[in-house]
């Protein structure tokens, strides 16, 4: 009966390790399956990542040429006394025609 009793011990005990086993290899697939999700996500942002790398270094481009072009205009633009104050005079003028337009409205 010792026998018996110490067999059907091992039994139990070989039964809750299956249990534990199952348990893992279940949680083990439920982490294999987030870890893909993850992978995909990173590959996602990181596809994101180079295109929005490439559109800014585009922009800044485009803000280096056009800084360049406003210098190389103002440059060559350069008024003397007489010229400034002519411009000025018709600036003003301009002026005052939009904030009558916009009085009358």
């Amino acid at each position: 009966m010792v026998d018996a009793s110490k067999y059907e011990l091992f039994l139990n005990e070989i039964a809750a390790l299956e249990k534990v086993a199952h348990n893992f290899v279940g949680k083990n697939q439920e982490l294999l399956e987030v870890r893909k999700e993850l992978e995909k996500k990173v590959s996602q942002l990181q596809s994101e990542n180079e295109t929005l790398i490439a559109k800014i270094n585009e922009l800044e481009k485009k803000v280096n040429s056009t800084e360049e072009s406003i210098t190389s205009v103002l440059s060559k633009k350069n008024l003397n006394v007489t010229e400034r104050e002519n411009l000025k005079n018709q600036i003003d003028e301009l002026i005052e025609k939009i904030d009558y337009h916009i009085h009358s409205l």
